[in-house]
């Protein structure tokens, strides 16, 4: 993967930007954190080598830029969800959640478990809680999806629009999108369909008749 930084630069980088934000004497260093940035390093080349948005691959090879924000917002929750998978060391995880959170306005715990194929563009003040999250997920801007126990499943290829919100514990198919500031509140929405709000205000759901939304941002089919 080419990277905007060299791994050792970018570890820098990123003790900086902690250092700064919140001087508590937790530096961003040890064995754990090592082995979670080559984690998380790995599993954001696997992401992003299936992205075909432009400035993920480049020239033929996966490319990672800590000034991309969509990039880097995704690259600080994997690093986070490696570190607390290798150590639980809760005090960088919650740091690196909170720098998230400031850089780029999204709440992302590290105990969420997203997809290993995911794709934020301009995700800003989007909230993801705990689900059953598939493959090919897509997160715009404004994106609710909330707690629930049993937690909701949300199937493979799903978009969610800008300000799209899935509340309660309902499953939303495969290849489906959710429109512009539409609310799904405990309502099962089935496979290659789209749920969008109409004129007078109520959600109403059909059967696409074109591909799914999220395919044309991923370059293998679902």
């Amino acid at each position: 993967m080419r990277l905007s930084l060299p791994r050792q630069e970018l570890k820098r980088y990123i003790n900086a930007q902690l250092t700064t934000f919140f001087p508590d004497g937790h530096a961003f260093e040890g064995a754990d954190v090592d082995a979670a940035l080559a984690l998380a390093l790995d599993r954001l080349e696997f992401c992003f080598r299936h992205i075909a948005a432009r400035g993920y691959n480049e020239a033929g090879a996966v490319t990672f830029s800590h000034l991309h924000s969509d990039q880097y917002c995704s690259f600080l929750y994997l690093l986070a969800n490696s570190l607390w998978h290798r150590s639980g060391n809760r005090v960088i995880c919650d740091k690196l959640t909170v720098l998230n959170r400031m850089l780029h306005s999204i709440f992302l715990s590290y105990k969420v478990e997203l997809p290993k194929i995911f794709y934020f563009e301009h995700a800003v003040g989007s909230v993801l809680g705990h689900a059953n999250y598939s493959d090919f997920l897509v997160v715009l801007q404004n994106v609710t999806v909330n707690t629930a126990n049993p937690p909701m499943n949300i199937g493979k290829g799903v978009f969610l629009s800008a300000g799209a919100k899935l509340v309660g514990n309902h499953a939303v198919g495969d290849r489906t999108s959710i429109g512009v500031n539409t609310l799904v509140f405990n309502r099962e929405i089935p496979s290659d369909s789209i749920a969008f709000t109409d004129e007078s205000g109520a959600v109403r759901v059909r059967r696409r008749s074109k591909p799914c939304k999220a395919q044309e941002l991923f370059n293998v089919p679902f």
